[in-house]
Order: C-alpha cells, then structure tokens, then sequence
C-alpha cells in the first residue's frame, strides 16, 4: 500500500512539475511613436483651453429652457395644497405589503349633479 502511494505522490508531483513554466521578462515596452515634450505641452495646453468635453450638462454652464412655464400663483397654490392634505407623508411602506388602506388615499373630488 505504501509504495502505490509513494509511485502516485511521484507521478503527481512529476506532472505538477511538468506543467509550471517561467515566464520571460523582455523589460518595459517602448512606445513606436515617442513624442517630444514640446509636442505634448502643446496638445495639453490646446486642451486645458479647449474646455471639458466630457462635462455633464449640470456643469456645463447652459441652462436648459423650460418648456411648460407655470405662473409664480398657481405653483405657490399647489404647493399649499399639497402641504395642507392630510396624507401627505403618506407612504406604502408602513403598511402591510405596502399597501396603504383605501380610507386613506387621495379619492378623486365626486360632484353631485343640481336638479
């Protein structure tokens, strides 16, 4: 028993070192087009002037129009009346399965009809 496992630790450990490889340092890699100082400052100074082109549009410096302007009135109105109702804080989650009761949802204003 003891020499089977002796020839299999053999074959195992030959196999093992068998397989590992070095790997050959060939030093850094030189870049085929080397440019000189002169030739770089220029490039960085062109793009530092040139602006961010990759800059979001918050930090862009341009305003984006407003398409759908409201007067300062109605904006303040609905502004009180959301403030005002009851529910406002009103979420899901404090509710079980998220589900807030139906008494206390938003029901929609029903107007009778005069006869």
């Amino acid at each position: 028993m003891k020499t089977t496992q002796t020839v299999a630790s053999a074959i195992i450990s030959l196999m093992i070192a068998a397989s590992a490889q070095a790997e050959t340092y060939d030093g850094v890699l030189q870049s085929p087009n080397l440019r000189s100082r002169a030739e770089v400052d220029v490039d960085a100074t062109a793009a530092a002037r040139s602006g961010d082109l990759y800059g979001t549009a918050a930090s862009s410096g341009v305003v984006a129009p407003i398409k759908n302007p409201k007067l300062r009135e109605t904006v303040n109105g609905e502004a009180v009346a959301e403030a005002h109702a009851p529910n406002q804080n009103l979420t899901g989650k404090a509710y079980y399965r998220d589900a807030i009761p139906s008494q206390y949802q938003i029901q929609p204003k029903r107007e009778t009809a005069a006869k």
